[in-house]
């Protein structure tokens, strides 16, 4: 018990010394109670047992975290999160250590990294496990998307024999690692009244994992998210238990049907209603109740620059997204080319570790959609791999509207400085620079007007 003592008592005074350095200390903490007690993690998951959740997957874990701990706050719950995506297990016991109360009962939701999980779920026993979907993304780390499917089911299927796992019911890649003698629960898309336009999407799940056999598909939604089959066995899109129907954009947030009830996502992003449906299937099982899920369905805030809409000095509109991989890229550019009013766009792209140092994924984007948008005033690339970004705009037909900033901060602050009062600014960021530009437009603007 000593070793536990003075690990979390040293995580504590390290995050004490990097906030008064203006750190967020997400991980070192983590990093230094590990080394000092590498068992630390079996003493969390004794204390909060039957109490935590894991949300995993490619895209998606940081909104679905947080749209689950929001049902469970207003549940009159303590909830303990790594909300910034910390997701690694450094990340992960820095957040049990700053938040957890030995004198409290505590829920805890936890987005944990898919390379991850399978190093956490057996310490920390997770009631409920979400995984939301599975496509190529940081290649250099995690290899081809096979590899990290064949890591998260070895995962559920070390996970306790009481967990309820939550699947994508639309990914065939997530619908296929269903573990065999556990409970499994389904979230899935049923029907939409918005366009969908699907061609030349990235198709990451093509063949049944089961026989090898080329899916057929009655519609898909984006990505390889639809509805399918497999013409060679038995696999096919299993029966959501929360099954989304009329899915349709209303200016600038979506709205659908749940049972009856109606969802408002403060979001124009499609992609939203898979995480959210995610977060009200775990929200159910932990039993969140059902007039607190009717009531926080009206008002579902992504937050955290996953579409996140900021108000900078009193009057200049923001729209923050984060974009990582190929098919997230793809959905966040299907929303500007959409966007009705004017705009400027800024890209930054990063190739440090958290980012993924491959970024040849930029030339599998349509960044071709955005010739489509007349409103589109100018396009300003930023980040360590500014030139790369520049580059592959100059081949979607963009060059005339593309010049490349030195510096993200700067790059915001001069294209805040030149945007004319009618247009709106989208930034789109890899990982490593969404916080620090976050910030800096929260400083500015002092208020985030949907988080």
């Amino acid at each position: 018990m000593w070793k536990v003592r003075t690990a979390i008592l040293a995580a504590k005074i390290t995050k004490w010394g990097l906030s008064i350095m203006g750190r967020k200390g997400t991980t070192l903490p983590g990093a230094i109670a590990l080394r000092i007690c590498p068992n630390l993690l079996d003493f969390y998951g004794n204390q909060l047992s039957g109490r935590i959740a894991f949300v995993t997957g490619t895209n998606g874990k940081t909104t679905t975290s947080n749209l689950l701990t929001a049902f469970l706050r207003a549940d009159g719950r303590d909830v303990i999160s790594n909300s910034l995506g910390a997701n690694l297990i450094q990340g992960i016991v820095a957040a049990l250590i700053e938040g957890v109360s030995l004198q409290k009962k505590q829920s805890v939701v936890l987005e944990v990294d898919e390379a991850t999980i399978g190093k956490v779920v057996g310490p920390l026993k997770p009631t409920v496990i979400v995984v939301t979907n599975f496509f190529r993304d940081q290649m250099d780390r995690y290899g081809e998307v096979d590899t990290v499917v064949n890591m998260v089911g070895q995962a559920l299927q070390l996970a306790a024999g009481d967990t309820t796992v939550v699947l994508n019911a639309d990914d065939p890649l997530v619908a296929s690692i269903a573990p065999a003698g556990k409970n499994v629960r389904y979230f899935g898309i049923q029907s939409i009244t918005m366009q969908m336009d699907d061609q030349g999407e990235v198709r990451d799940g093509k063949f049944c994992r089961k026989c090898g056999s080329s899916l057929q598909y009655r519609y898909y939604h984006y990505g390889q998210l639809g509805v399918y089959e497999c013409p060679g066995c038995d696999f096919r899109r299993p029966i959501p238990d929360q099954a989304a129907e009329h899915v349709q954009l209303c200016d600038d947030r979506i709205e659908f049907q749940l049972d009856g009830e109606r969802g408002v996502l403060n979001s124009p992003a499609f992609y939203n209603v898979y995480n959210a449906l995610a977060a009200i299937t775990a929200a159910k099982l932990l039993g969140v109740k059902p007039n607190v899920i009717r009531q926080e369905m009206q008002n579902l805030n992504t937050g955290l620059g996953r579409m996140e809409k900021i108000v900078v000095n009193g009057h200049q509109q923001v729209m923050l997204a984060l974009v990582k991989n190929p098919t997230g890229c793809n959905q966040v550019l299907k929303v500007v080319s959409q966007f009705s009013k004017p705009l400027d766009l800024i890209l930054i792209l990063n190739d440090r570790y958290a980012d993924g140092t491959d970024v040849s994924w930029i030339w599998d984007t349509h960044l071709e959609r955005l010739s489509e948008q007349k409103k589109l005033r100018r396009i300003v690339t930023a980040g360590t791999r500014a030139y790369d970004m520049a580059v592959r705009c100059k081949y979607a037909g963009l060059e005339a509207l593309t010049t490349v900033q030195e510096g993200d901060l700067e790059a915001v602050d001069r294209a805040l400085e030149q945007l004319p009062e009618d247009h709106t600014l989208f930034i789109m960021s890899t990982y490593t620079s969404l916080y620090a530009v976050r910030d800096h437009l929260l400083r500015k603007g002092r208020e985030s007007v949907e988080a």
